[in-house]
């Protein structure tokens, strides 16, 4: 019943991070989703967390109409990244999973956008390098934080079950 439950809390997300982006400035854009992944391959059972990192980034790619396939591949890498190295970093602190956020959204954005730019008409190089290693990583580090403070007890909760 959680793995269903996290599924849909991950699908909501995926649906108002979709939709609710379009009415927002598009040059700036956080990712909710990279950080629920983060936060849910920190606390959650490894395997869950790479099935789960794929679906939504499948799901993803064809709900924003992305290239299919690349996102789910990215979130599967990060959960598998994340789930690799959960036990030797102090999960309870914020300033770490800030800090984990900030890199592993930073490398996120840098594949993401050199796979865009091959399909894509790229931008500026340095104003796609300062969004993607300074300003995207820096809005995913502070929703980390929030979510974190908000939820800490639910995280915790779902690593002792």
């Amino acid at each position: 019943m959680k793995n269903i439950m996290l599924f849909i809390i991950g699908v909501v997300i995926l649906l108002l991070e979709t939709f609710l982006t379009n009415f927002l400035n598009a040059s700036v854009s956080i990712n909710f989703l990279l950080v629920f992944i983060i936060l849910i391959s920190l606390y959650y059972d490894k395997n869950y967390s790479l099935v789960l990192g794929g679906i939504l980034g499948l799901i993803s790619d064809l709900v924003s109409g992305g290239i299919i396939g690349v996102t789910g591949v990215l979130f599967l890498a990060t959960s598998y990244f994340i789930s690799s190295i959960e036990k030797s970093i102090f999960k309870d602190d914020k300033k770490i999973i800030c800090l984990l956020v900030y890199i592993v959204s930073a490398g996120y954005s840098l594949l993401n956008g050199v796979v865009s730019a091959i399909f894509f008409v790229p931008p500026s190089l340095f104003v796609a390098l300062l969004k993607m290693i300074i300003v995207f990583p820096i809005l995913n580090s502070l929703i980390a934080f929030v979510a974190y403070t908000l939820f800490e007890d639910r995280l915790k909760k779902l690593r002792e079950d």
